[in-house]
């Protein structure tokens, strides 16, 4: 009967330990996949090599699409260090900054659209578009996985 209890006890905490450790690797799987905002970030080159994948482009298209990419995120970080460079300026107006910074992002949105349609043509540009649009709706969905939290 003493045997009996003892293996009971042993199975038990087995399977408690092993249910437990089950759920911590799904949460550090969960945070490595999103990781800090810096890792996740896609690079020009992921990005381009994305969308050639997507968008069946040829090697040379991939390759302006990269050099552009690279142009855009190296004035993106001299955006943001000027950003970080203007901290008196944080005392105005909230709104009227994000409203800036949403036309500003706007306009280079466009500008950067139209040198991509150069580059891959106006009906993979619009292909392009959709995906997008998609991806973003997607992204905005407040009922997927990454957006339920921790269970």
């Amino acid at each position: 009967m003493m045997k009996k209890i003892v293996l009971m006890a042993l199975v038990a905490i087995f399977t408690l330990s092993f249910t437990l450790e089950a759920q911590n690797d799904g949460r550090n799987r969960r945070n490595d996949r999103q990781g800090p905002q810096t890792e996740r970030r896609w690079t020009a080159k992921d990005r381009a090599e994305a969308m050639a994948k997507q968008l069946k482009l040829t090697a040379e298209e991939k390759a302006k699409v990269e050099a552009l990419f690279e142009k855009q995120d190296a004035k993106r970080a001299e955006q943001i260090a000027q950003q970080g460079a203007n901290k008196e300026k944080q005392t105005q107006d909230r709104t009227k900054r994000r409203e800036e910074m949403q036309a500003l992002r706007e306009k280079e949105m466009a500008k950067s659209d139209a040198e991509l349609e150069v580059i891959i043509g106006k009906e993979k540009m619009e292909q392009w578009k959709q995906y997008r649009a998609d991806r973003q709706k997607e992204m905005r969905n407040p009922n997927r996985p990454e957006r339920q939290g921790p269970r």
